[in-house]
Formats: C-alpha cells, structure tokens, sequence
C-alpha cells in the first residue's frame, strides 16, 4: 500500500476533529440520544464547517475532495457519535454519489448545490420488512401515470426519514422481466400526500430516528427518476465497494473511541493500590485493541488506494468490512470489560460505543452477505 494522507488532509482532521469536540462533547450526545432529540445545533455547525460540501465538485457549491476526504469525515463523525453519521452518511455518502454519477445535468444543479450547503437531506429507501439482504426481490412499486409515477409500497430502517426532505426510493417498475432489470429510482419528496413516516426504537444513535415509510399512492413527477426507467439496480451495485470502504472508516471511528476511552480510564483508575492499567491482564487487553484499531486503519486505507487508483476492490471491501465490524465490536466490548461495573452505566461512554458498534456488522449487507461475497470472488 503506498496510500498516506497529504498534509492538507491531516490538517482537514485535526481542524474537524477540534470542531467536533466543541460542538458534541460526548454529554451532549448521551442527552440527545437519551431524549431522542435531532442535533439540529450540531449539524447546523456541521455545514458551516463544510463537511456536506465535501464529495460535491466545486461548479455544484462543494468543496470537492474524493474517497480519503470522505472518510476522514466519516471517521471524526463515528468517533463523536453514531448519531452524527446517521444524519450524514446517507445524504453525502450514497445519496450525494449516486446523484453525481447517474444523475442528469438538471438533476446535478437542482441537488447538489443544495447538499452542499447542508439546506437538503435525503434518506435511503432501500430495505423493505421483508426483503432485506434479499433486497433484488423488493415489492414496493411505481407505475406510469400520465407525468407521474404512482408509489405503494413499505419499506424499513429509512434512517433520517423523518428529518429529510427526499427518500431515495428503490422501486420496482416493471415485474416482467428479471427482478434485478425491472428496478428504478425516484427522489420522493417526504412532504407528498400518502406517505406515513414511523420512527421506529433502535438501540443506538437515537438522537436520529430509523424509520418505516409507508407509500400509499405516492404521486412522484416523472422528471424524479434517477438515471433510466428499469435500471436503478446498477446504481446500487455501482457503489457497493465505494460504501463497504466508508464502513471501514464508520469502524475505524467507532473503535479508536472505544479504545481512546478505555485507555484513559485505565490510567485513572485505581485497586489495589496501582492503576488498573498497570495489571498484565488490563494492558493486554488494551494492546490488543491498540492492534485491531491500527489493523482497521491499515485496511480501510488501502482499499481507499486501491479504489482511487482504479484498482479491483471488491473482495478486499467485503475483507475489510467484515474484519473492521468485528474488530470494531471486539474492541467496544473489551472497553466496556475494562470500564467494570461503571462501564454498564449510561454516563460513560463505553457503553455507547458498544451498543453502537453492532450495527456495522450488520448495516449495509450483514457479515454473513459479505462472506459469501468474498467466497463468490474466491471462485467458490
């Protein structure tokens, strides 16, 4: 791997990073999370530091900035808390790319601007109750009705839902040919008649809700259509790797918290007469968190060379979320073992990030999906 950040990029971290802890102490997160309360302040901060505008080319009102950017960003936003990404992630991540890869000319300068001054957000609608890793077979459907398309479907864990303003909608639009070529795409605005908006409980980042979104005669304009009529699927697959990285660094920010905080408790803490970091047992434990943080850092960035130099990725991505998930749980659980009995109480951060670091083996294709990708790239 030859990939190292430009000095450039080390002072984009350290800038954000400071901001960040400014603006979202870990008090204020555990509140927010407790009340289940958006963190319109912080991410009003967020624009204004120009983090939606990162990914955005500078003619759409971005920053520009390419896949080591973006997980910069990523990472500083899942150290801080899982919250932040969530409201995050899905607008400039996927939402932002697939509009700039597939997206017209009109499309591009309607929305992007927008992104990048941090004005709009946009949800994924994606999974469906019961099609989720399954997700070629979704049932929600569009049909052609004079300019529009008429929407009618369900479909689960729409993060941000209910504070965005357009549903990135996979719908099926033609049920005739295979599943995987008769899928589109319709930017759904969130205020049309018939849609119904739940949030739904979750066990972490709950200051931005999961939601379940219900299409009932959901009138979209023609003109809403992302790239062409029946292949939405290929804008999908056209992103996987480039979202298995970004997960790489959800991991790597969620891990190096978890280890940041047990670390210093370790030095703090004190039985028997000595800090508990001094006993073998305790700093084998951190030594081996120090590794898998380090591990999840090493991989994440090398897929992020492989993919900004045109290099085959695909079974090093699916490698690489399913290493960092795990490492990144392993090391959440190990902080929380450290932190004893107070690392079960909700005002230390260690539980946080445990409860927050399951959902990267399961979110966007769970581990065992991963697996079989890997093994399908083996040639098995």
């Amino acid at each position: 791997m030859q990939f190292s950040f430009t000095e450039e990029q080390r002072m984009f971290q350290r800038s954000l990073h400071e901001m960040l802890d400014k603006v979202a102490p870990s008090s204020v997160i555990q509140e927010l999370d407790e009340k289940e309360e958006f963190p319109t302040e912080i991410v009003k901060k967020m624009a204004e530091f120009g983090l939606y505008g990162v990914g955005v080319p500078e003619e759409y009102g971005g920053s520009g900035g390419g896949l080591a950017e973006m997980a910069i960003v990523m990472e500083e936003l899942a150290y801080h808390g899982a919250c932040l990404l969530y409201v995050y992630a899905p607008t400039v991540g996927f939402c932002r790319q697939a509009i700039l890869s597939f997206g017209s000319e009109e499309h591009k300068r309607e929305f992007l601007p927008q992104i990048a001054s941090g004005k709009l957000r946009m949800a994924m609608g994606l999974s469906e109750p019961d099609h989720g890793s399954d997700l070629v077979t979704l049932e929600t459907t569009a049909d052609l009705d004079g300019d529009e398309y008429v929407i009618r479907g369900n479909k689960i864990f729409t993060t941000g839902a209910d504070n965005a303003q357009y549903i990135f909608t996979m719908v099926r639009t033609d049920k005739s040919v295979s599943p995987s070529r008769g899928i589109s795409v319709l930017l759904t605005p969130t205020n049309s008649p018939g849609i119904s908006i739940r949030p739904l409980k979750k066990l972490g980042g709950q200051a931005v809700h999961t939601c379940e979104v219900a299409f009932d005669d959901v009138r979209v304009p023609k003109a809403n259509l992302l790239y062409e009529l029946n292949k939405g699927w290929k804008i999908v697959m056209e992103h996987l790797d480039e979202e298995r990285i970004l997960m790489g660094a959800q991991c790597l920010g969620t891990a190096r918290g978890a280890f940041e905080c047990a670390l210093r408790y370790a030095k703090e803490r004190e039985q028997f007469g000595q800090p508990i970091g001094k006993f073998q047992t305790i700093a084998h434990m951190l030594a081996d968190m120090a590794i898998d943080v380090e591990a999840i850092r090493l991989m994440t960035y090398n897929n992020i060379y492989r993919k900004t130099n045109g290099l085959p990725c695909t079974k090093e991505a699916s490698m690489a979320r399913v290493f960092c998930s795990e490492a990144a749980m392993r090391t959440a659980h190990k902080a929380v073992q450290i932190h004893g009995g107070y690392g079960y109480m909700m005002e230390y951060d260690a539980q946080r990030y445990f409860r927050e670091a399951k959902l990267w083996e399961i979110a966007g294709g769970t581990n065992q999906i991963q697996r079989e990708v890997i093994a399908r790239e083996l040639g098995l």
